[in-house]
C-alpha cells in the first residue's frame, strides 16, 4: 500500500477515506435536499433529490423521454417513472411532438415553469452560500468555470475515445436489444 494511502487513513479513524468523488458527490447531495427544502417551503410540494435528474436534463420547449434517460444516465424505464409521479403532482405533462407527431414530449406545465423560475433563484442563493463558505477556506475565484474548464480539457484530451464521450451516448445508458420475436 503506497505510504499516501496509509497515512490518509491513519488520519481518519472510522468511515470511508474522503475523495475528490465523494465530496462532490456529498456536496451535490447537500444543495440538492437544500433546494427541495426551499421549494418546499415555497409551496412547491412533491419534490425530493431525484427528481433533479428531469429537471436538470429538460429543454425549454420539451424533451423526450428517449433523450431525458440518456442525458441522465439512467434507464428509461426509471426516467419514465419519475416523469409519471412529477406529472401527478402537476409539474410535467406529455405533449405530441410538434416535429415528429408520433412521438411525445415531456414538458413543464405552467406549475412546472413557476418551480423551475423560483428554484433558478434558490440555486444562485445556495451556489452563493456555497462560494461564501469556500471563500472562507480560501477556496475563491470561479469555481464553475474551473471544474467546466477541468471537463472539458479531459474531453479534449480523450478525443471522444472514453466511452460515453462524443459517442453520443451516456455511459450508463443501455442499447435496448429487441426480443427475438421483435427481430
Amino acid at each position: 500500500m503506497p505510504a499516501v494511502v496509509k497515512e490518509v487513513q491513519l488520519a481518519q479513524p472510522t468511515g470511508p477515506v474522503p475523495t475528490i468523488i465523494s465530496v462532490f458527490r456529498r456536496a451535490a447531495g447537500v444543495m440538492n435536499e437544500d433546494l427541495v427544502a426551499r421549494l418546499a417551503a415555497a409551496g412547491f410540494a412533491g419534490l425530493n433529490p431525484s427528481h433533479q435528474a428531469v429537471f436538470e436534463n429538460l429543454d425549454p420547449g420539451g424533451t423526450r423521454l428517449t433523450e431525458l434517460a440518456a442525458r441522465a444516465g439512467m434507464t428509461h424505464q426509471s426516467m419514465s417513472e419519475l416523469v409519471s409521479v412529477l406529472g401527478q403532482r402537476g409539474y410535467l405533462e406529455r405533449r405530441v411532438d410538434p416535429g415528429d407527431r408520433r412521438a411525445r414530449m415531456v414538458c413543464l406545465t405552467s406549475t412546472g415553469r413557476r418551480m423551475a423560475r423560483r428554484a433558478l433563484q434558490e440555486m444562485a442563493a445556495i451556489e452563493a452560500d456555497w462560494r461564501e463558505r469556500l471563500a472562507s477556506t480560501g477556496v475563491t475565484g470561479d469555481i464553475v468555470g474551473a471544474i467546466s474548464g477541468a471537463l472539458a480539457s479531459r474531453a479534449a484530451r480523450s478525443h471522444g475515445d472514453v466511452i460515453g464521450e462524443g459517442s453520443g451516448r451516456h455511459p450508463r445508458s443501455r442499447r435496448r436489444t429487441p426480443h427475438p420475436a421483435q427481430r
